[in-house]
């Protein structure tokens, strides 16, 4: 697998209001969680841990995997009774076939070289009726240039027609959607998203509101952000949206899958 990519204050179980990447990722998580209630879950490429964190609530049990070892000892600190972290490679899971009854594979793909081989493992653990969820950025959104990722960390960056056909030969695939920002929540954290907001001078007038702001102390910039918007300044999970109408333009794509 690839050079994992790590963002600062998003890895931390409830980073919360201290990260404009904690809504982004955490939502993804939002969405898995009634979909693995009660069920074994492997989190693969799990990072410090916040994803198990959250899905430890309603799951059976969740084990994580990571390849790096600094990040597995963090995501071990967030694991309850029910779950479990080890040191993995996704190409290579220490795992009996049909091991467990969901995956979760959140910005991973994007990274690896071998995403056939990855997708077939993550298939061979999958127990008969198992579900993949997996999340990748969209290309029709991040436009590779010739197709190399501007994210030095990615390997490839799908279209929403490729990532389909990609998961079609291993998965059935259930539900393809894309992950957004709620219109009028919140002005996105994120710079290519700014860059694409629409010129007219109320839009941009509140771009620039929110640069200002964030340049303020956190203390001083939450109350602000209450007392205006009534609202924490970084957009939370729950801002976040997964529709299939959102699938061509959003920034994120996600699938539900299952085994065949």
């Amino acid at each position: 697998m690839a050079v994992s990519e790590r963002f600062q204050g998003a890895n931390v179980i409830d980073a919360g209001r201290l990260s404009p990447y904690w809504g982004e990722h955490a939502a993804r998580y939002r969405f898995a969680l009634e979909r693995i209630a009660g069920k074994r879950v492997l989190d693969i490429a799990c990072g410090t841990g916040y994803g198990i964190g959250l899905l430890q609530r309603t799951a059976r049990s969740v084990c994580g995997v990571d390849v790096d070892g600094e990040a597995a000892a963090q995501a071990r600190l967030e694991c309850g009774e029910n779950s479990a972290v080890i040191l993995g490679d996704g190409l290579r899971l220490p795992f009996e076939d049909g091991s467990f009854d969901a995956v979760t594979s959140f910005e991973t793909v994007e990274h690896i070289h071998d995403r056939p081989g990855f997708l077939k493992e993550l298939e061979r653990v999958l127990s008969p009726g198992g579900f993949l969820l997996l999340s990748t950025p969209n290309a029709h959104y991040t436009r590779p240039v010739n197709g190399k990722p501007s994210n030095p960390f990615h390997v490839y960056e799908y279209t929403p027609e490729e990532l389909g056909e990609e998961l079609r030969k291993v998965f059935i695939v259930e539900e393809h959607l894309g992950q957004s920002l709620e219109i009028g929540k919140s002005i996105s954290p994120f710079y290519l998203d700014q860059q694409r907001l629409p010129p007219k001078p109320i839009v941009q007038a509140k771009l620039f509101g929110w640069r200002v702001m964030n340049k303020f102390p956190l203390g001083l910039r939450e109350r602000l952000s209450e007392a205006i918007w009534r609202r924490p300044f970084y957009p939370t999970e729950a801002n976040y949206l997964f529709s299939e109408e959102k699938l061509a333009k959003a920034p994120v794509q996600l699938a539900v899958c299952r085994k065949k």
